[in-house]
């Protein structure tokens, strides 16, 4: 990409437009940093290198200290010896990217009369080298994303809600309360239940609560996720780092649970499993869905495990109302995603038939190794 040259006429062209002029570094010969509350590579890139996108160097140069390139911690040293003094914009032009080999077969006969091929087939002679990498990667049946959104029944459980406050802006005034949804990387203000407290680091559910099947207490929804990062005064100060709905001030939190990755394994069939029913759906829709969310009467007492498989079957009564429901057959298939103690929370993978109402039985067919 050829370099742009700014004139000092064309900066002033750009502040009388109201444009914003390209940052410079402010680091001068700095050879590292102490992180300080509120940094983050993109900022401390920003400041060093004159360029926040250039903030992977900074990461690649401290990855025995910065685990997670989003997450870094007060008193953490960074190194920049390495990334400080190089330039933002490439000095020479950025060559054109290779071009994979082209075969061009035999030209077909000449039916037009004119001498021109029209229609001469082009083929990539590498196409199974562009797919080779997307193939081998290994297939993850069960991701944390699916784990802290689909939400469970509480059980009738006592559960240690805190609460969301609203946006801190900036984070050194206390929050006030506004109903405006809340965006990923936004800076809020939480409290924790009476007699807890947060520490930096915890992570924290953002949640909405609705009345759930009789017997198993309130349905769960997850709107966010929400990591602390300080403390100002009597109340925590956190990030939200996932969004899964609305987030509003008000909402209640609850400490996230810890996500066991099974990791990248394949199915194991069974053979007589366990058998139970759809509760209720998560969300208010007469028809299933593939991702919609459902609940079941068995959980952990009985032997469910998080990433079991489960069919959704219309199974015949003793007087069945009409002919569609006089037989037996599969419905949906179903991936259990979050397991508690009597029930368990049930993703839609595939949908034969959406009328799936609670009630309807499901029967387990597969589990993860264990």
């Amino acid at each position: 990409m050829p370099r742009m040259t700014i004139s000092r006429s064309s900066l002033s062209l750009l502040c009388a437009l109201g444009l914003a002029a390209p940052a410079l570094a402010q680091g001068g010969g700095a050879t590292t940093h102490t992180v300080k509350k509120g940094d983050t590579l993109w900022d401390i890139a920003r400041t060093y290198l004159g360029d926040p996108f250039l903030w992977p160097q900074i990461y690649r140069m401290n990855t025995d200290v910065v685990e997670d390139p989003h997450w870094i911690y007060p008193g953490e040293v960074l190194r920049l010896d390495a990334a400080a003094g190089q330039p933002a914009v490439p000095t020479t032009d950025t060559p054109p990217p290779a071009q994979p080999p082209v075969v061009e077969e035999p030209p077909s006969a000449d039916t037009t009369g004119d001498g021109l091929d029209l229609f001469r087939r082009r083929r990539v002679a590498n196409v199974q080298e562009a797919f080779k990498l997307y193939r081998a990667v290994k297939y993850h049946p069960l991701r944390a994303g699916e784990f802290y959104s689909a939400g469970f029944l509480s059980e009738g459980d006592t559960l240690p809600y805190g609460r969301l406050l609203g946006p801190v802006t900036p984070e050194q005034i206390e929050s006030g309360r506004s109903r405006a949804a809340v965006q990923i990387h936004t800076v809020v203000g939480v409290t924790a239940p009476d007699g807890a407290s947060y520490n930096v680091g915890d992570s924290l559910v953002s949640l909405m609560q609705r009345e759930g099947p009789v017997g198993y207490g309130q349905i769960i929804v997850p709107t966010g996720l929400i990591r602390i990062t300080g403390q100002n005064g009597d109340q925590s100060v956190g990030m939200v780092i996932a969004v899964y709905g609305p987030i509003r001030d008000g909402q209640s939190l609850l400490p996230a649970e810890k996500f066991a990755d099974p990791g990248a394994v394949d199915y194991q069939r069974v053979e007589g499993g366990l058998q139970g029913q759809i509760l209720a759906p998560r969300d208010l829709r007469e028809l299933r869905h593939p991702q919609d969310v459902l609940f079941i009467d068995i959980g952990k007492q009985e032997g469910v495990s998080a990433g079991d498989l489960f069919e959704a079957r219309r199974t015949p009564g003793p007087q069945p109302r009409s002919a569609a429901n006089a037989i037996d057959e599969m419905m949906a298939t179903l991936q259990v995603v979050h397991v508690r103690s009597r029930t368990a929370t049930v993703k839609v993978l595939g949908v034969t038939s959406p009328d799936i109402a609670p009630g309807t039985t499901v029967r387990q067919v597969a589990k993860l190794p264990r």
